[in-house]
This record gives structure tokens, C-alpha cells and sequence, in this order.
């Protein structure tokens, strides 16, 4: 599982209400899969994600408020 730990300024940020998705490009193959909220301030991925080494992967999250976030990352 992938799980995501939102924080704002190191003070934990509500996920309440919260929904997005992860987009992971391992080589030429893209996997999404649906985030949802599991806790105070954390996201979890719904179903198998496979984060090889050299993946690049996206978080796009929409927080209750309607705001959106997205982060872009690599695995080492």
C-alpha cells in the first residue's frame, strides 16, 4: 500500500472529506489509483501499487474545501 501524510508548516492537515489519485509511470507503463482518507491526516492508495525504483509518481488530491494539491515525486 501507499500511504500519504499531509502536512501543513509540520502541523498535521485534515483529510476529512479528501479524495484524489496516484499516477505512477514505471517506464512506459501508467498505473492510477484512486486515493482516499484513512485518519486524521493521512491518504491511502486503494488498491496494489507496484513503486519500482526509478518510478516517477504524481499525487493529485482534492481536499474538502474543493482546494487542490498536486505533488510530483521519484522513487529512489
Amino acid at each position: 500500500k501507499a500511504t500519504i501524510y499531509v502536512e501543513d508548516h509540520d502541523e498535521d492537515f485534515s483529510t476529512t472529506g479528501a479524495t484524489g489519485k496516484l499516477t505512477i509511470l514505471n517506464g512506459a507503463e501508467k498505473t492510477e489509483v484512486p486515493l482516499e482518507a484513512a485518519g486524521n491526516n493521512l491518504l491511502v492508495a486503494k488498491g496494489e501499487v507496484k513503486l519500482s525504483k526509478g518510478a516517477k509518481v504524481v499525487a493529485a488530491i482534492t481536499f474538502a474545501d474543493k482546494s487542490l494539491v498536486n505533488v510530483r515525486f521519484a522513487i529512489k
